[in-house]
């Protein structure tokens, strides 16, 4: 019995062991051409989104499509609001022409004229109620200005417009200098007559200011900017007249009658003043207000007979579109 069990052990181990099932051969070839074509339109980015995906958007980051370097931009603000009117209200139209010496840095000329430029409500409030208003200097009225400057535009980047499309923007800084030409209220609007004005002569301008240019494509862009105007405010002529030879108009207007004040020179025939004082200013009937000139002598002479200075702040915003060529 035992031979039997030992024969049997010996059998099973001289069997070879069990082999695992080969495995089925496959024939390698080459992809056709239509897969393959399957295979990299399976990648592309459809509207946005990869593998046909409408709610995934991928947009990659890459350097700025469209360079700045060499061209020429014209900037139209057509309305530039002043944004801190306490004591005087401005509202105009500007343009500016850029260089781009740079990507990052140009050479811009702004030339800005207030179609619109009076006291405020507020300083207009307290002349008719407590019979007060702000100085001469503080009040000073900007006409029109010229500056130039540079731009730099340190930082740019891009955003999703509509999901479809990529707008390129850039924070924008500027600084300027040049200079402007000032006027003053000699006697405010009434009834059916509109506000007298006095020349103050040109001052010195300068500027700063800061804000973002979003592009749209490579020749059109969209603006918006802050600057803060800065000029200087002393009032010691008016019509480029000084004190003495205002009050030698004023004397010579307390001594003619209305009919008299109505001739054309009136007031120059009997003063004595420098070549750059405009007596002209102060004589003759005003068309617009049908009344004589000389009425504002007074008014004049009392800007000027203490003379303040000031610098003033004109902080304005400055909306607009612009062409690159």
């Amino acid at each position: 019995m035992t031979w039997i069990v030992l024969a049997a052990l010996a059998a099973v181990s001289d069997a070879e062991p069990e082999q695992p099932p080969p495995e089925p051969e496959v024939a390698l070839r080459e992809p056709t051409p239509e897969e393959n074509k399957a295979k990299e339109h399976a990648q592309e980015l459809v509207s946005g989104a990869p593998l046909y995906n409408p709610n995934v958007a991928v947009h990659i980051v890459q350097r700025k499509p469209f360079a700045d370097r060499g061209l020429r931009e014209v900037v139209l603000y057509p309305a530039v609001p002043q944004a801190n009117g306490k004591f005087t209200q401005h509202l105009g139209s500007a343009a500016s022409l850029v260089y781009h010496l740079h990507e990052n840095f140009g050479l811009q000329i702004t030339p800005q004229y207030n179609w619109y430029s009076s006291d405020s409500a507020f300083n207009q409030e307290l002349v008719d109620k407590v019979r007060q208003e702000g100085l001469a200097a503080s009040t000073l009225l900007l006409n029109w200005g010229v500056q130039g400057g540079v731009e730099v535009t340190p930082l740019y980047g891009k955003f999703a417009f509509f999901d479809s499309t990529l707008a390129q923007f850039q924070v924008v800084l500027s600084g300027g200098a040049g200079i402007g030409s000032t006027r003053h209220l000699l006697r405010p609007a009434a009834q059916d007559k509109p506000a007298s004005f006095g020349d103050t002569g040109n001052k010195f301008l300068g500027s700063v200011g800061g804000g973002f240019r979003v592009q749209l494509g490579d020749r059109f862009a969209l603006r918006l900017e802050v600057r803060d105007l800065v000029y200087t405010a002393r009032v010691d002529h008016v019509n480029g007249c000084s004190a003495g030879e205002l009050g030698q108009m004023r004397d010579v207007f307390d001594r003619l009658t209305r009919e008299q004040l109505d001739a054309p020179d009136a007031i120059s025939s009997q003063v004595m003043v420098s070549p750059g004082c405009q007596v002209q200013k102060f004589e003759g009937i005003d068309p617009q207000r049908n009344e004589s000139r000389a009425y504002d002598i007074r008014q004049a002479l009392s800007l000027v007979d203490e003379p303040s200075s000031d610098v003033l702040n004109n902080v304005s915003v400055y909306a607009g579109f612009s062409v690159l060529f």
